[in-house]
């Protein structure tokens, strides 16, 4: 792979070559009969954002998520931390007959318990979980980043920036969108998160097919001004909660991953870890997962 100069498609300054990112075969949740293409991550020397290049054409990764597993981000409300932690801000902040948009919402799993109280509006590009979000009654506006428009006392945006080419215009339109006094709430990876660090371009995060972008406190803290802004709440967590046993045996096979790779390809190569590395043998340095890392964090945003 080239290490060209490669530019920020955000500011436009210089970004420095992170690693390559391995190939997998699963998107959106489903499995795949081919895997993605070969990839780097860079990072932004100036606005310090991290992004795959080359990423797919955004028409191939909506088709993507068209066409992804319909349950594969629905999960129990007690298993979602950023839920309960989102929930306990917007207590202080909602009034009767809030209006709320919830984007990338799925099937409306955090707008549930809104409806009937809060006027509750999804984004969502799945055509199976959009009609689940429906049947609650969330108004739908739209498939796309580019419907977040109107005026709304909240934003919502879970396990979504990682997926937007363009995070801080995402963010930027997000505010736009806010009436005044409203607050916009992202959750997403830690590209500074100590795990993410030690791992590099070879953690498990970065090698989600659909994850083209990756952000950290500090870029939030550097588009600050630009797009003018405060930082209202903060939070760190990890992307599950699970066993001592479980976080255990995740850290020693993420150690023995790092520091013996060719161990973890001979292992592979052999049948353990779930991949088919005789139809595709460079699915073999694919990295293990590392859910209970506390590698997430969460922001509320206030429009200055």
């Amino acid at each position: 792979m080239t290490r060209s100069p490669i530019r920020c498609h955000e500011c436009d300054n210089q970004a420095y070559f992170v690693g390559r990112i391995p190939p997998t075969d699963v998107f959106a949740g489903r499995q795949r009969t081919d895997v993605s293409d070969s990839s780097a991550l860079y990072r932004c020397a100036n606005c310090r954002l991290g992004f795959r290049w080359p990423r797919p054409e955004k028409s191939r990764l909506d088709a993507g998520y068209v066409d992804g597993d319909g349950f594969t981000w629905t999960r129990a409300p007690a298993y979602r931390p950023d839920w309960v932690i989102a929930r306990n801000w917007l207590a202080a902040r909602l009034r009767p007959s809030s209006k709320m948009l919830d984007v990338g919402c799925f099937d409306g799993g955090f707008l549930k318990p809104y409806l009937g109280v809060h006027d509750c509006l999804g984004i969502e590009i799945h055509p199976e979980a959009g009609q689940r979000a429906s049947r609650l009654g969330i108004e739908l506006i739209g498939k796309d980043f580019s419907s977040i428009k109107g005026s709304f006392d909240v934003i919502t945006a879970f396990d979504v920036l990682e997926h937007v080419e363009q995070p801080r215009r995402f963010v930027e339109n997000c505010l736009n969108a806010c009436a005044p006094g409203g607050g916009v709430i992202i959750s997403t990876g830690n590209l500074d998160a100590w795990s993410f660090r030690f791992m590099g371009s070879r953690y498990w995060y970065c090698t989600i097919a659909e994850h083209i972008s990756f952000v950290s406190p500090v870029w939030f803290s550097r588009i600050q001004e630009e797009i003018e802004f405060d930082i209202a709440r903060e939070s760190f967590f990890a992307h599950e909660s699970v066993a001592w046993a479980k976080r255990l045996e995740e850290v020693v096979g993420n150690l023995l991953y790092k520091s013996f790779p060719w161990g973890v390809k001979t292992l592979r190569k052999l049948g353990a870890g779930g991949k088919n590395v005789l139809a595709h043998p460079e699915l073999a340095e694919h990295p293990p997962y590392w859910g209970s890392a506390c590698d997430h964090f969460m922001v509320l945003l206030v429009k200055r």
